[in-house]
């Protein structure tokens, strides 16, 4: 089961922009509305959490560009080049009912409804019209549509995703 982890990445840094230390972020959220009320957060690289204060955050096209305190230069923006921006777990969204973060279904058990054990949940792949779940079996990768007639229940409490086949899906 995956364990919870201490912050939800909200999204990651591309690049600096232009020469004040503005950094371009691709969000990673499903609440990128939110990004704009963001006072505090954490930059991950490398494993290691920098606390940051965000000065300022403006959408540019599908990215976002964020100023954070101290961060003046160039040179120091490109420092976090690569870095996740993420808010500590406590302060991310409550997700609707039937919706999980990525954290939560990576390593959950998939079984189907029969009881017959697929594998891990080891990646999800994000498409234009719905996700798949790549599962490890033993030497078998399976992919998994996340649709609703194929995942019956995700169920991170008890470390299973509970799927219903169709035909060739398993084979």
């Amino acid at each position: 089961m995956a364990a919870d982890p201490a912050y939800v990445v909200v999204g990651r840094i591309a690049r600096p922009h232009g020469i004040r230390g503005e950094l371009r972020m691709v969000p990673d959220t499903d609440f990128p509305e939110r990004l704009a009320r963001l006072s505090e957060a954490v930059l991950l690289k490398d494993g290691r959490p920098t606390p940051v204060r965000v000065a300022s955050v403006r959408p540019r096209g599908t990215d976002v560009l964020i100023k954070l305190a101290g961060i003046d230069s160039m040179s120091s923006a490109e420092v976090w080049r690569g870095a996740e921006l993420a808010v500590p777990r406590a302060q991310a969204a409550a997700l609707p009912q039937g919706r999980h973060y990525v954290f939560e279904v990576v390593g959950l058990r998939v079984i189907t409804e029969s009881g017959r054990e697929v594998g891990t949940v080891r990646e999800i792949i994000r498409t234009g019209s719905n996700d798949v779940y790549i599962v490890q079996g033993g030497d078998r990768e399976y992919l998994i549509p996340a649709i609703s007639s194929v995942v019956l229940s995700i169920e991170p409490a008890a470390g299973r995703m509970v799927i219903r086949p169709f035909a060739g899906l398993l084979e």
